[in-house]
């Protein structure tokens, strides 16, 4: 009976110790101790708790680093937690817009997946040569921008309407190059649909709990504390022959038909980048580069547009959009139109 008695208590000390484990797999703090490049200069690290992201602050155009390089870091993760993805306190990328995947594993077995990544003096796939196959709404495969859905910081609305099997932003093969093709389309619901790249992500909870409200469904921005004197890029746009204004019938629903009538004018696209200070709900915008345009010649022209500040304070986050249709989000514009970028680059005094 003693005996008995004894593995019940031990069982239950046991039950009970594991129960008091933690179930935390959080990344509290890292920072970099050194670099395999002498040439690389760290501005530091910015954690995103919530959306489980570190961001490495790098104070260098990659475009001329020879890769791969690697960095010893110094890092805290949550009480009891342990990861092996990062072997001798070393993490290596193959390439400047390279997404590294990190495990970690609290103390109770709970597994959290993070993602570092480079942050540097130039947008992460600039040149719109990196595509990836993505699963839309309705179960097929289409073409997305990136080297994966986790690497991008570039997102489309595609995701919203691939119920449809409509893709307004494509990539667009030019012999060996490769360019992004944004055009304003339909759908058997909305008669105008306005294609678009952006920096940030495609929420698509947030557009089906909003759908007459595209802008609900974009979250503008990625982490960025540096701040270029202009961006420049290369691009053509063509506009569509009818100009139209969709208005829905309800204005709390898109599945009660539109009224759609043709107008005067000729649609344009947008295109526009915004820095920002984020602290917390409050966004402070410090500077701005924008312009619009109705058609243009078939020939890809160089452009660059200036940001005029109204602060002399560091940036926190950068947005960049592409669009073929201005008022798009109005659903005004014209099917058909057609913007084509590529080569964006910003530019430093």
């Amino acid at each position: 009976m003693k005996k008995i008695l004894s593995i019940f208590i031990f069982a239950t000390l046991l039950y009970s110790c594991e129960e008091d484990k933690s179930s935390n797999a959080e990344i509290i703090d890292l920072s970099i101790i050194e670099a395999s490049n002498s040439e690389l200069i760290f501005d530091g690290v910015y954690i995103e708790p919530d959306d489980q992201r570190l961001y490495v602050f790098l104070n260098n155009d990659l475009s001329g680093v020879n890769f791969p390089i690697s960095f010893t870091t110094d890092y805290k993760l949550s009480s009891g937690a342990k990861t092996a993805s990062i072997v001798g306190n070393e993490i290596s990328f193959s390439n400047a817009d390279e997404v590294k995947l990190i495990e970690v594993q609290a103390e109770d077995g709970t597994k959290k997946e993070w993602y570092i990544q480079l942050v540097h003096m130039q947008m992460q796939n600039a040149g719109f040569e990196n595509w990836f196959d993505n699963k839309g709404m309705n179960g097929k495969l289409y073409t997305e921008i990136g080297e994966s859905d986790i690497a991008s910081i570039w997102s489309t609305a595609n995701l919203g309407t691939s119920m449809y099997n409509v893709y307004c932003t494509q990539p667009l093969m030019d012999e060996t190059n490769t360019l992004a093709e944004i055009v304003t389309g339909e759908t058997p619901v909305v008669p105008i649909t306005a294609g678009t790249l952006f920096i940030g992500t495609f929420d698509l909870g947030k557009a089906m709990a909003n759908p007459t409200d595209p802008k609900q469904a974009t979250n503008f921005g990625v982490p960025f504390i540096y701040s270029p004197t202009a961006m420049k890029f290369k691009f053509k746009y063509q506009a569509g022959e009818q100009y139209i204004q969709a208005t829905p019938k309800n204005p709390g629903s898109i599945l009660e038909g539109f009224t759609v009538n043709e107008i005067e004018g000729e649609d344009k696209c947008s295109i526009y980048a915004i820095l920002e200070i984020r602290n917390n709900d409050q966004v402070t915008e410090i500077a701005r580069a924008e312009m619009e345009s109705g058609t243009t010649t078939d020939i890809m022209e160089e452009t660059t547009l200036t940001f005029n500040y109204t602060s002399t304070e560091s940036p926190t986050h950068i947005s960049i959009v592409f669009t073929s249709s201005i008022e798009g989000d109005l659903w005004k514009g014209a099917i058909g139109s057609k913007l084509v970028v590529d080569d964006l680059e910003l530019i430093y005094e």
